[in-house]
């Protein structure tokens, strides 16, 4: 092998393994998710003066089936800066975050490209979920987790809120499911054990008391029953359904009304997520009050800059002008709203844009292929987005990366495996 040949295989390793470390870190350690993530950019630069040559854009980038959606979602940030406030602003967003990001999703794309690379990515989600599994519970029975020292305030391990950790939760825990299916894991106890840390997780997830979490982790869960079923004839379907429906009500009609009064008033958990459920449809007070003056304010932006935005990563200036209560000004809580007032109708246009593409392209895949891992990408990256909805969570450094890398590695899964059952074959 010539030299050159061997200098990019040793740069494919290497940025594996800072892709790698990338995630593992993701949960806990902000400056290790910067630094892998440069790491990987710098290795990827050096390919390129090596000589490597991909498919497409000036042979630079790999050909995927979201180059042009893409393409799309970069110009509409870049005219964003025709209103923006502040241009250093715009500049670090456009160059030290939307194009780093789409970075993570072409080297993922690019490197993952055999079953050994797609395994060391998998066993490091099992890794990091095993980590925050036992960082949880530390935190939930000592009342401080050991890996940032958070105090039980909100249930959040070492992510920085509860609504941080749910996040994390629904991308993760869908794609644990698909990765028990998978063969390359036959030892039965390894099994067991990540059967008991799912359990762990989604007890976790409940804790968190985030809603949007909830919704989007049951849209995930509907979604993946959805492709289980769908093989069935419809009267089948409809049986089920009617079966498991009339099995909780009669569960919940003939539970002893003294265990459900124990059960509601003796266990704090039961009281708080009981008070969490019904606070869903209030909107004249608390959170949710709050949640609504704060998607006004970014409505009003819109109204002012309906094309372009107020300019990439320029919301929290303009939006100090549109402050209308006590605790408003700042970010929505909405990232859609967010994404749609710094970028624009278009902005918003070419991110959905994005969207569409790439669940066109996976769920084309899944009806043609019986790929759980495909599933289970899809699914969790179908809970973000609609937790996203109720929060800001494509704006968090930590979840955002999250979110374009689940992205590039259902890219890298589908190429890997063009057709087949990836559970016999990885």
């Amino acid at each position: 092998m010539p030299d050159k040949n061997r200098l990019i295989l040793y740069c494919d390793r290497a940025m594996t393994a800072c892709l790698c470390l990338l995630l593992f870190c993701l949960p806990f350690a902000k400056a290790g998710v910067e630094t892998f993530t440069w790491l990987a950019i710098f290795l990827w630069i050096l390919k390129r003066l090596l000589g490597y040559r991909a498919e497409v854009l000036l042979r630079m980038f790999p050909k995927t089936s979201l180059n042009m959606a893409l393409l799309v979602y970069v110009f509409a940030n870049a005219v964003s800066v025709i209103f923006c406030s502040k241009l250093g602003l715009f500049f670090r967003g456009l160059f030290g975050k939307e194009l780093k990001f789409l970075l993570i999703y072409f080297m993922l794309v690019e490197v993952v490209s055999n079953k050994k690379r797609l395994l060391s990515i998998l066993m490091t989600i099992i890794a990091s979920a095993m980590l925050l599994t036992a960082d949880a519970s530390v935190q939930y029975y000592i009342g401080r987790d050991f890996l940032r020292g958070n105090y039980l305030n909100s249930f959040c391990a070492s992510f920085f809120s509860a609504s941080g950790f749910a996040g994390w939760l629904i991308v993760i825990i869908p794609v644990l499911l698909a990765i028990l299916t998978i063969k390359a894991i036959p030892n039965v106890k390894l099994k067991i054990l990540l059967s008991v840390m799912i359990s762990s997780l989604i007890a976790c997830l409940l804790l968190t008391y985030s809603r949007g979490a909830w919704l989007g982790f049951l849209m995930a869960i509907l979604f993946m029953l959805f492709y289980f079923i769908k093989k069935f004839a419809f009267l089948t379907k409809a049986i089920s359904l009617i079966a498991g429906v009339s099995l909780l009500m009669l569960l919940i009609h003939f539970l002893n009304p003294q265990l459900k009064y124990e059960i509601l008033t003796k266990f704090k958990f039961s009281q708080n997520l009981n008070v969490r459920v019904k606070s869903i449809p209030q909107i004249s007070k608390g959170s949710n009050l709050e949640r609504i003056r704060l998607w006004k304010e970014a409505l009003g932006i819109i109204r002012d800059y309906p094309l372009t935005g107020c300019g990439l990563n320029n919301y929290s200036i303009v939006a100090k002008n549109y402050k209308s209560f006590e605790g408003g000004g700042i970010y929505p809580h909405n990232s859609f709203l967010q994404k749609t007032a710094e970028t624009g109708i278009f902005g918003l246009l070419a991110f959905l844009f994005v969207l569409f593409s790439f669940f066109k392209m996976g769920i084309v895949y899944l009806n043609k292929n019986k790929n759980y891992l495909v599933l289970g990408l899809l699914a969790g990256i179908l809970a973000f987005l609609v937790q996203a909805f109720f929060d800001t969570h494509l704006y968090s450094l930590q979840l955002v990366v999250l979110f374009w890398y689940m992205l590039g590695l259902t890219v890298a899964v589908i190429k890997i495996f063009p057709t087949g059952n990836l559970a016999n074959r990885l």
